[in-house]
């Protein structure tokens, strides 16, 4: 059975997916093929590039020809440690993506165990730690406080369309230097970051026993069909892919 564990800061999947079409995250994503490599195509190239495990970073353009693989899939807040870290571990990359985990056999040996076992979600939470250390110190830039402030805001309640001026004005800004800021350092739109903020409260509220529609709603959608399309863009995949019977996904809120 596939499964979407979702903690505080992080979200893990690990399970079976059809091929992922063009799309950008509102998180940080390491993507690992347990059993098999898998392609991915960025934006910026056109060579499909062929591996184990890839780190997109939040905002990238990309598509996934999964071929079957058992994907393992980390998405890591955009502003956190957890990001940093991650590009710590990788080793290369051209364009926006990075490839290659410095540590990747070891990875890959935990990420097959876990899958054969299934253990709780305290014990994955071990093995992902494992993977995550600390971010070198050198490479952690504090994000502005003004910008987190606005980040806390939008996660005090995400049902609340705060517009940008309201935001703005909580944080002596003007509505320009709010966006630019914001992008600087998160990575991704104001929009985006919590379109994907309520990508996770969505799971949460189907896993209390919400229907999709009513879930959609309660995280602040305007109504199923913008839910539907906000998840393709943000995915690349239908929400069925993940919330409908015949895709065996078993959530766990950690």
């Amino acid at each position: 059975m596939s499964k979407l564990y979702i903690w505080q800061h992080r979200a893990f999947f690990m399970g079976h997916l059809p091929d992922i079409a063009e799309h950008r995250l509102g998180a940080a994503a390491l993507c690992v093929g347990i059993d098999r490599p898998f392609r991915v195509l960025e934006s910026e190239s056109d060579l499909w590039r062929e591996g184990r495990s890839v780190l997109v970073p939040p905002g990238c353009l990309h598509e996934i020809r999964v071929g079957g693989a058992i994907l393992a899939i980390l998405f890591v807040e955009p502003e956190s440690d957890d990001y940093v870290a991650l590009k710590d571990a990788m080793s290369d990359g051209e364009w926006q993506c990075l490839y290659g985990l410095k540590e990747e056999a070891t990875v890959l040996a935990a990420l097959d165990e876990v899958w054969r076992q299934q253990p709780d979600a305290a014990t994955i939470r071990g093995v992902l730690d494992c993977w995550v250390p600390a971010p070198d110190p050198g490479h952690r830039q504090p994000l502005d406080s003004r910008i987190q402030r606005v980040i806390e805001l939008m996660k005090e309640d995400l049902n609340r369309n705060q517009s940008l001026g309201e935001l703005a004005d909580c944080v002596s800004l003007s509505p320009t230097r709010l966006v630019h800021l914001f992008k600087e350092q998160v990575g991704v739109p104001i929009r985006r970051f919590r379109q994907w903020r309520r990508m996770r409260e969505v799971a949460a509220r189907i896993v209390r026993g919400e229907t999709l529609t009513d879930a959609a709603l309660g995280a602040g959608f305007a109504d199923s069909s913008h839910f539907s399309r906000a998840f393709r863009n943000m995915f690349g995949i239908t929400p069925s892919s993940i919330f409908g019977r015949a895709a065996n996904v078993h959530i766990v809120i950690a």
